[in-house]
């Protein structure tokens, strides 16, 4: 590279400051280096080689296999810069277009998502520190654009970040313009990529159509105000996902392989904290949230009644009494049908009056004698029985298919499953009244009805008390 011109100079100490006040690198470590060819990830490769000599350098070249006449020029160029700045070289094929039709996506999802697996893997493979990517403030101020026109939130609007996960970009507040007079002045080569001027694209239409007009007709200093809206939203996006994460941890519990998240701690908290709740439920759960989803979550969780919805990817998100839980009732892609989830927990046995809990069921079982006066009748609350016509211990479990027993005040025996269906219990619901035995025998569905052999009588002297009551 030829000796740096004075602005040359000022532009590497601007991305050195900007490395070093937000951490993007550490010391030596080695560096993976997604260089296309194009002028951006050109400028990237020499302005790192010349801020960081002293560590391991790898110029990383995807093949996306969709432009043949253009591929093999790339690759020598970018081949003989790597060499030029002391950097290793390494080239990787995809295939793009079966990965489109595998994920059912755009050309350009699936080039992107192959790109960055296989930028990953060599990150790992080197134990390098972070994967280097030239996007730039033009880059910011178009995505902003996209993004807002394909529909996103403030998350979304913030733009992209200078840091991501194992993504770095230390180009993004140089604009193109900069890094062309840095690579023309120090006379460096770099390819031009024919699909940039491809108007099929979105990406490029809002390049060379939108934001010319926009510049044009509406603001002269639209690009500039893009970024100061992104960094505004940065800025607020941060509080509110501190808040976010908060709230998740107090109000989200993992069980298995499902999400249950506790209405009484979410119904007290702020709409916009709620929306970003259930969004991060959503990504956890593999399902893209859409604003059609989260306002159907929103009604969800006020409903008075058990109801389910039918999200992406087969998840449910079921409304039960104090909680939304979201799950997958198949492996299945594209399940359809009710998203029935039985509740399972171990039985328990009960040697004697006292408190037995069901963490499953959020419920326990409060079982207390007493002597009968007209108080104890009049709690409706309560299930009331004969002590006298039982012996302990007893035994409380789930109810199972074709179980029956004979209710208080009915003529003889039906099954449970029928006596739920005459309340009109929904059969996501059912799971929430298990059944307490003696023996072999069904003494009452807890929660619902005691069985008619075990009614109080005027023969009767003590009582015992059920009560089944939400943890």
């Amino acid at each position: 590279m030829n000796k740096l011109t004075a602005t040359n100079k000022a532009l590497l100490e601007r991305i050195n400051r900007v490395i070093v006040t937000s951490s993007l690198l550490r010391g030596n470590e080695p560096i993976i280096i997604a260089v296309s060819g194009g002028p951006d990830s050109v400028c990237l490769l020499h302005i790192l080689s010349s801020l960081f000599p002293g560590s391991k350098r790898i110029a990383v070249y995807v093949d996306h296999r969709l432009r043949p006449l253009e591929t093999d020029a790339e690759i020598k160029l970018v081949q003989r810069e790597a060499a030029i700045c002391s950097a290793d070289f390494i080239t990787v094929p995809v295939n793009v277009q079966d990965e489109k039709e595998q994920k059912r996506c755009s050309l350009e999802e699936a080039a992107r998502n192959l790109r960055y697996q296989v930028l990953e893997k060599i990150r790992s493979q080197f134990q390098a520190q972070a994967i280097a990517v030239g996007h730039t403030a033009n880059d910011q101020a178009e995505e902003v654009l996209l993004r807002l026109i394909r529909g996103s939130g403030s998350t979304g609007l913030s733009g992209m970040n200078l840091h991501h996960g194992n993504i770095i970009r230390p180009l993004l507040q140089e604009t193109k313009e900069t890094l062309f007079n840095f690579l023309k002045t120090q006379n460096i080569p770099f390819c031009e990529d024919s699909s940039n001027a491809d108007r099929r694209f979105l990406r490029n239409r809002i390049r060379r159509d939108l934001l010319p007009k926009l510049e044009s007709e509406y603001n002269r200093s639209i690009r500039q105000t893009l970024l100061q809206t992104a960094s505004i939203l940065r800025e607020e996006d941060g509080l509110l996902s501190g808040l976010t994460e908060e709230g998740y941890q107090k109000m989200v519990q993992q069980s298995g392989e499902q999400l249950i998240l506790k209405l009484s701690l979410f119904s007290q908290i702020h709409p916009a904290i709620q929306r970003r709740i259930l969004e991060k439920i959503c990504w956890q759960m593999a399902s893209r949230p859409s604003f059609k989803k989260i306002e159907s979550l929103l009604q969800l969780s006020t409903a008075q009644k058990s109801s389910e919805i039918h999200l992406s990817k087969g998840l449910r998100a079921i409304r039960q009494p104090g909680v939304i839980l979201f799950h997958f009732p198949s492996p299945e892609k594209g399940y359809r049908g009710s998203a029935l989830v039985k509740k399972h927990f171990s039985p328990l046995t009960i040697p004697c009056p006292g408190k037995y809990p069901v963490p499953e069921l959020q419920h326990e079982l409060l079982i207390q004698e007493s002597s009968l006066s007209p108080e104890t009748v009049e709690q409706t609350n309560l299930l009331l029985l004969d002590a006298g016509t039982l012996n302990f211990p007893l035994t409380l479990r789930p109810s199972k298919p074709g179980e029956r027993f004979h209710p208080l005040g009915a003529p003889g025996q039906k099954k449970i499953s029928s006596f739920l269906s005459d309340r009109k219990i929904p059969a996501m619901d059912r799971d929430q009244f298990p059944v307490l035995f003696e023996r072999d025998t069904i003494i009452a569905i807890i929660g619902l009805r005691i069985n008619h052999d075990y009614r109080i009588t005027s023969k009767t002297r003590k009582v015992l008390q059920l009560q089944w009551k939400a943890m």
